[in-house]
């Protein structure tokens, strides 16, 4: 009878085998090596098991390198699509300057924020930062949104001033198959959390307040937590966008005053040297 190797037309002088032989690894001594030979031709040889052993390390530690850096350039692609401002987008609690006490008790509020998320989500819980211009209220809540967007990255929140808001509004009263102003409202009522910057730097019109209402009102009685900041004393910002949105937010954003004078620095000359 033919040999099994004949029978498949394989040359016996080629057969496959496999052999244990005592190996020298210049750092780390001797170690047992399996071996795969084809006939005469040695087709692989087992490396040393530290050496193994540490290049899989090294090779892990390379691949865990390159996702931070996909997950790195993806957060940055989501910042920018959440059209948070530039000036803040490398800007975290860690970054933020605390002056005074009111500033001190706006950061844990910020943070508590964040470590409560869960809870503020499921009532549909928000904020209302008020105070004069460059006190942090801009950065607090740029890194509430940059902070959740680090935690999940299916968390899609964007970031508005009121007067865009306004603008993509009144884009719509120019006759469009593309997008009405229920199609714009729709699209600020279903953000998973929107920071509203500049509330109450408007005209006051009843188009303007009607607008903002139908926005908030929908957010608020959808649970859709929202953060609100504005320069405004409360008796300002009543008069601006009414009593009843007023009474709304007051129901839904935890109201916080951070007190002070603006913490951004004067533009000088040496700038350019």
């Amino acid at each position: 009878m033919k040999p099994l190797s004949t029978f498949f037309g394989l040359n016996p002088k080629k057969a496959l085998k496999k052999i244990i032989t005592q190996q020298q690894c210049p750092e780390h001594g001797s170690y047992q090596a399996e071996e795969i030979w084809l006939g005469d031709e040695l087709k692989s040889r087992d490396m040393c098991p530290v050496c193994a052993r540490e290049q899989a390390k090294r090779e892990e530690a390379e691949l865990e390198e390159k996702r931070q850096v996909e997950k790195r350039d993806r957060l940055e692609k989501r910042k920018a699509f959440a059209r948070i401002p530039l000036e803040y987008r490398e800007k975290g609690f860690d970054d933020f300057r605390i002056t005074n006490e009111s500033q001190a008790k706006a950061l844990n509020l910020a943070k508590r924020f964040v470590r409560g998320w869960e809870k503020a989500k499921e009532g549909g819980y928000g904020l209302l930062f008020v105070g004069n211009c460059g006190t942090g209220k801009t950065h607090l809540a740029c890194a509430i949104l940059q902070s959740l967007m680090e935690s999940s990255e299916d968390f899609r929140p964007f970031y508005y001033r009121t007067s865009e808001i306004f603008s993509a509004v009144r884009k719509t009263y120019v006759p469009s198959p593309h997008q009405s102003e229920e199609d714009v409202i729709r699209h600020f009522c279903a953000m998973d959390l929107l920071v509203l910057d500049e509330v109450g730097v408007q005209k006051g019109s009843e188009a303007e307040r009607r607008t903002l209402f139908a926005i908030l009102d929908a957010r608020m009685g959808n649970k859709k937590p929202t953060i609100l900041l504005t320069n405004l004393k409360r008796k300002e910002l009543e008069v601006i966008i009414g009593e009843r949105l007023y009474d709304r937010i007051r129901s839904k954003c935890v109201p916080f005053l951070i007190q002070g004078e603006s913490m951004r620095p004067t533009a000088t000359a040496d700038l350019f040297d």
